[in-house]
């Protein structure tokens, strides 16, 4: 009897706690409401109500709210912990706290209003309820005379009321874009209008790898009194003017940069290269400070700045050697919906070179991306040119080739299977940039244990015998890497047999990108790539190859497979090439890449069986 009340409580105990984990937080209110004054100051306030039902949800215990302190005040009106026994703890002006985050204090000087109301609300636990009231003011708008704004009505909690208002005065001409929501309200009062979309009882979005970003796929609502895109750009182009008579502290740096260069193309990688490795990146999105970049003159002696302040920098000294460029408004994270002129979308800023009647677009926040490569991120992004002519285009995406890594082995296996190999890498594109961002702040010692552990993660007993890298300084270079390791029992010896995988270090493991039965969102690849291995096989002497795989060429509409094997005077040569094509993969083509990538998987794993001769 006692046995069975222990296994009752045990069932009961469990049940209880899945109930616990699977159980969602809830927002059971989201409201904004934003009141826009003739002026264009506005007034934003925001009520959030959340039932905490899991233990993720104990995240929202602590409240984080930034904000401009230039050109904002925030007010925390009221906030309390429902608990669920039903006692209330409010919180108390020791619980909040106006800070300015530790990863941009040193760079204060140019970035003084960048601040966090910081809030941590007491006595969280699972079952209770959060809520919190607070307005910001904005008492200078990033934009004199004009006003833009956006709404979320879903995301990875579930709301039960999601609700949005805008009063705004009837003067100012207003564009709306509506994304699977359409307007619940509009009333006029006096000299105001007051829009209003509200969403009840929306589901939570359960996330899928490698899936859009949520801002895409969302309902949402973008407002913006902009007309078009050209005036955005105008606008941006004229704000960037700078003193004329500070020019000359910029054109003096910029000869001796350039002082042994002769063509165009030498010039402009000269400049790209400078900024990118001499001055330092702040990770700060487009428009948190404003949109006017600081002086090229600033940034040069500071030897920091934000995006636009690099892009900005890198624009001067191109004009200064007379070539024309233009800082060019991009998002890093999402598509821009082109049927809205709305500024908000942009978060980054990079740079368009003209040159015969086309663009280069150069992005120098990225410090090892090598010219005239762009990040996989911007590609395929809409882009606004901010030109005396701005517009809007398309950055264009890299073909497979642009973003290569080559890699060629020399691999010997002994009688007992142990394996010697020497590898040379030569990267490409983002390959190239990722190598370099990997080993350019370690010692040589931090290189060589950081290889060694990649090494051991793909060939267990590996020990690294050296290693070389070429070009890692510098950006004018080529990077080449170069090692040799020896692999103990690599081939598995059983009787007078030795079996091994041909494929060495691209071998296809992780499946987890196709690890679902099937999705309700894009698969986002983010890279168009193309990967080369070639390894040349020396095979023991007094052995024959009994068991060879099947050389195999497999073409689909967004990558390529092949894979061959040759018999060579000294044993084998296996080369491999993985090439994907296409930056998205749409949910009803994704079980025909699912299986093009598992098959890659199995063949990557198929062994070579030698046979030893007898003595």
């Amino acid at each position: 009897m006692m046995y069975k009340q222990k296994l009752i409580n045990f069932f009961f105990f469990y049940f209880f706690c899945f109930f616990l984990y699977c159980s969602e937080n809830i927002y059971l209110i989201d409201f904004a409401y934003v009141k826009v004054n003739p002026n264009y100051t506005k007034e934003t306030f925001i009520h959030q109500k959340i039932k905490i039902g899991n233990e993720k949800g104990k995240k929202f215990s602590h409240l984080q709210i930034p904000f401009n302190s230039e050109r904002e005040k925030i007010k925390f009106i009221e906030g309390q912990t429902l608990l669920p026994n039903g006692k209330k703890i409010k919180i108390k002006p020791d619980d909040i706290k106006i800070v300015t985050p530790a990863e941009f204090t040193e760079y204060s000087s140019l970035y003084p209003g960048y601040k966090v109301m910081s809030i941590n609300f007491p006595g969280v636990e699972i079952g209770c309820i959060i809520e919190y009231k607070y307005i910001i003011y904005t008492f200078k708008p990033l934009i004199e005379k004009h006003f833009w704004d956006g709404f979320y009505f879903q995301s990875t909690e579930e709301f039960a009321l999601s609700r949005y208002e805008l009063k705004i005065p009837k003067k100012i001409k207003l564009q709306i874009y509506e994304k699977d929501i359409k307007l619940l309200e509009k009333k006029e009062s006096f000299d105001y209008i007051t829009y209003i979309w509200e969403k009840k009882n929306v589901p939570s979005i359960i996330e899928e790898i490698l899936m859009p970003p949520l801002s895409e796929i969302v309902p949402k609502v973008y407002v913006s009194t902009f007309s078009s895109w050209e005036e955005i750009g105008k606008w941006f182009f004229e704000l960037i003017r700078e003193d004329k008579n500070k020019e000359k502290e910029v054109e003096k740096f910029v000869e001796q940069i350039v002082k042994d260069r002769k063509t165009e193309e030498e010039k402009i990688i000269s400049i790209y290269n400078y900024v990118c490795s001499n001055i330092r990146y702040v990770g700060l999105e487009m428009g948190i400070h404003g949109y006017k970049p600081h002086s090229p003159e600033e940034v040069l002696k500071a030897k920091y700045g934000d995006c636009k302040d690099k892009a900005n920098l890198l624009r001067k000294m191109l004009e200064v050697v007379g070539i024309k460029s233009f800082i060019t408004l991009v998002n890093t994270e999402r598509k821009v919906e082109k049927e809205i002129p709305f500024p908000g979308q942009f978060n980054h800023a990079i740079i368009a070179v003209l040159k015969d009647n086309s663009y280069i677009f150069l992005d120098p926040t990225l410090e090892v991306m090598r010219y005239p490569d762009i990040p996989n991120y911007l590609q395929g992004k809409y882009s606004l040119i901010c030109s005396e002519t701005p517009e809007l285009r398309e950055i264009s995406i890299s073909k497979p080739e642009r973003n290569l890594r080559k890699r060629i082995v020399d691999a010997i296996i002994d009688e007992d299977g142990n394996l010697t190999a020497e590898v040379k890498i030569l990267p490409c594109g983002i390959f190239e940039a990722s190598l370099r961002n990997s080993f350019r702040y370690l010692k040589q010692v931090e290189r060589e244990r950081q290889l060694v552990k990649e090494l051991n993660s793909i060939l267990p007993r590996t020990r690294l015998i050296y290693l070389e890298l070429e070009g890692l300084e510098s950006l004018e270079n080529q990077l080449i890497e170069k090692y040799k390791f020896l692999t103990n029992n690599y081939g598995i010896k059983v009787g007078n047999k030795i079996i091994f995988q041909p494929i060495l270090l691209d071998k296809l493991t992780d499946l987890s990108i196709v690890s679902l039965d099937e999705r309700k969102y894009p698969l986002r690849l983010n890279l168009i790539y193309r990967k080369e291995e070639i390894v040349n096989y020396k095979l023991p002497e007094k052995t024959e190859i009994e068991a060879l795989p099947n050389s195999i060429n497999i073409e689909q509409n967004f990558g390529k497979f092949y894979l061959d094997f040759q018999k060579i005077d000294s044993g084998l040569k296996c080369t491999r090439i993985l090439e994907i094509n296409k930056l998205e993969i749409n949910p009803n083509e994704y079980q025909e890449f699912k299986e093009f990538y598992k098959k890659i998987s199995y063949l990557d794993k198929l062994p070579i069986i030698l046979n030893i001769k007898e003595k």
